[in-house]
């Protein structure tokens, strides 16, 4: 039996959006964000014609921070005003990437100029001192018909073969144009300034880390976990056996550049092996110099020290007429600490054992911001782990194992896990 489809009618206004959910709704998930006080200060650029004042600023903030869709507002002081002809205000982004060996490229992101005040002809006007002015960050911008996000403020440096340079920049430039006049003749000059801002849009994980060691929260939570892999190999004809490594992160792959990873290390092997790959008088395999305090974080200080690293990289790629560049860097390290019991009251060196560490990944205090896609530049984080033993003419091989992570900018917020009128 057929069933008439019922009629709907447009509503002559379409109703107000609200963040809350109705009595017949409710919220299936929800991200808090910290109820962080806006800046009241001022960021001050002075030159001998101008001065820039933006406004919502931190007062001992180098350049001045905007965030997605950020707004730019601020004033303009003129200095001698009366010979003022006209004051217009440019705001530019720009992406700039070259390779020492395939070329450079600068792609214009946006372009908005705007006249701030200019004298008419036909009367003598006199430029206000103060011009206000407001800018806003535009979401995203178009290249060769595909739309992308508007990146953060960026710059890579990399020397060598081949030289990499990339760049994000956003300015503001102002633009005073005066009458001179000397005697009978009279003509236009103009002066510029520019001023550099940092955009920096804000991110945050979608749910937080749990910061437990992995044997008191394995069973109970294992979903918080993920297990990575490696295998140190050996070289032919060795009698030694590999050794297996496994390196357990938080499983959100998604961590906060202002706040510490943990980890726990995990490797099985023989004896023999594991004392190829760390001498016996290194701090991992000794928990009794281990556990004080001067020897916490004895790997970083005692024979054994490059045998194993974990570390966070930066891979910065650019397309440059076609060719692909890519280079990296390191952002973050991390320690390690041994996790007892370990391996002093084993004598047999073919018995199979695990050893275990815990530590803690940490970025480095210049980095700012996450990785992003553009249109001619890529920029991804990788965690690093590298197994190498101290002795070059040892039968292991050298291991590596890399895994992508998204670093972002703000931390979970602990406030409240679920929308306010969900409570």
């Amino acid at each position: 039996m057929a069933t008439a489809c019922p009629v709907y009618f447009l509503p002559s206004c379409l109703p107000s959006y609200s963040s809350l959910p109705r009595d017949n709704e409710e919220t299936v998930e929800h991200t808090p964000k910290q109820a962080l006080s806006p800046p009241q200060g001022t960021v001050t650029r002075k030159w001998s014609q101008a001065t820039v004042i933006l406004k919502d600023q931190d007062s001992n903030a180098r350049l001045a921070t905007y965030g997605r869709n950020g707004v730019v507002s601020g004033e303009i002081e003129v200095a001698r005003p009366t010979k003022v002809l006209e004051v217009a205000i440019k705001f530019e982004g720009f992406i700039s990437v070259s390779c020492s060996d395939s070329g450079s490229l600068m792609k214009n992101l946006f372009s908005n100029t705007m006249s701030l005040w200019s004298r008419d002809r036909d009367k003598e006007e006199r430029c206000p001192t103060l011009l206000p002015f407001v800018l806003q960050f535009p979401s995203t911008y178009e290249h060769e018909g595909n739309v992308w996000r508007i990146p953060p403020s960026f710059e890579a440096t990399f020397l060598g073969i081949p030289a990499l340079f990339a760049r994000c920049t956003y300015t503001v430039s102002i633009t005073i144009s005066r009458v001179r006049q000397f005697r009978l003749a009279s003509w236009s000059m103009s002066n510029s300034y520019t001023l550099l801002l940092n955009y920096r849009p804000r991110t945050r994980p979608y749910r937080p880390i749990l910061y437990r060691s992995l044997l008191s929260s394995i069973k109970t939570v294992p979903e918080e976990w993920q297990q990575l892999a490696l295998t140190v190999p050996t070289r032919q004809n060795s009698e030694l056996k590999p050794i297996d490594c496994h390196l357990f992160i938080p499983s959100s792959k998604t961590y906060c550049i202002t706040e510490p990873i943990p980890f726990h290390l995990q490797l099985c092997g023989s004896l023999e092996s594991l004392r190829e790959l760390l001498p016996p008088t290194c701090a991992l395999l000794q928990p009794d110099i281990a556990t004080s305090r001067e020897h916490k974080y004895a790997l970083d200080q005692r024979t054994g020290a490059s045998a194993i690293r974990i570390y966070i990289v930066r891979q910065v790629g650019v397309d440059t007429d076609g060719r692909r560049r890519f280079r990296t860097c390191t952002i973050g390290t991390g320690k390690l600490q041994p996790v007892p019991p370990m391996i002093s009251q084993l004598g047999d060196t073919k018995t199979e054992i695990s050893v275990d560490w815990k530590g803690e990944l940490r970025c480095w205090s210049e980095v700012t911001n996450g990785g992003f896609s553009a249109s001619n530049l890529v920029v991804k984080d990788f965690l690093v782990i590298t197994l190498t033993p101290t002795n070059g003419r040892s039968p292991l091989l050298p291991a590596q194992l890399s895994h992508l992570i998204r670093l972002v900018t703000d931390p979970w917020s602990e406030d409240s896990a679920v929308h306010p009128n969900d409570r």
